[in-house]
């Protein structure tokens, strides 16, 4: 960006919140809140456009979330919460459930796969347990669980399935005001598209 003077902007970023029923959620959350109103910071300071991600999903990270209580997440509670058992997601995965058979699974490969073979695959910086993690936890066994997810809807009428996506309304979901919050801070001040000058958000070009 300074050395060929053009825009950049980072889309791709926002912490992944505790769930709420965790004992130690409030604050985890507003620590990661300070971290990513720090980061913000850093962004307006050196002119980074950016985007926060992502805008609405089932609780993990959205400005908006879908509500617990919701249709959608009461039909899939016994598959999520089976999800986080087994730790399947990318994001905001719990290893509690599982690590007593998965250290020592990595600790096993690490000891017999040197670092020169285990270094190679894309993205290259992960290593062997994060790319293992990708493999075989959320492909391989993401994979056998799709015809089990498809289930949950099967035989559903439309307008059963109309409920089901209802559950994904704006007005029907839940509003994460400390991030929104913080968010809304820093965008009163951002800077011109076109030369970098400080300006309102609601002027976007000077």
């Amino acid at each position: 960006m300074k050395q060929h003077h053009v825009p950049i902007w980072n889309g791709e970023f926002g912490p992944v919140y505790a769930d709420p029923r965790d004992p130690d959620a409030k604050e985890v959350n507003e620590e990661r809140i300070n971290v990513l109103a720090d980061q913000l910071k850093i962004y307006q300071e050196t002119k980074i456009s950016w985007s926060i991600w992502t805008y609405k999903d089932i609780g993990f990270q959205g400005m908006v979330f879908t509500d617990p209580t919701s249709p959608y997440i009461q039909l899939l509670k016994p598959f999520l919460e089976k999800k986080k058992r087994l730790g399947l997601d990318s994001w905001g995965r719990d290893d509690r459930h599982v690590d007593d058979i998965w250290r020592p699974v990595v600790k096993h490969l690490n000891a017999e796969i040197p670092d020169t073979y285990h270094k190679g695959g894309y993205p290259f910086h992960w290593g062997l347990e994060r790319h293992l993690a990708r493999n075989v936890r959320e492909m391989f066994m993401g994979d056998l669980l799709m015809s089990e997810f498809a289930d949950y809807f099967t035989g559903k009428s439309k307008e059963e399935l109309d409920v089901l996506a209802a559950s994904f309304k704006f007005e029907n979901c839940i509003f994460r005001h400390s991030l929104n919050e913080t968010l809304k801070a820093t965008t009163l001040q951002t800077h011109c598209s076109i030369c970098g000058d400080r300006v309102t958000s609601s002027q976007g070009t000077c």
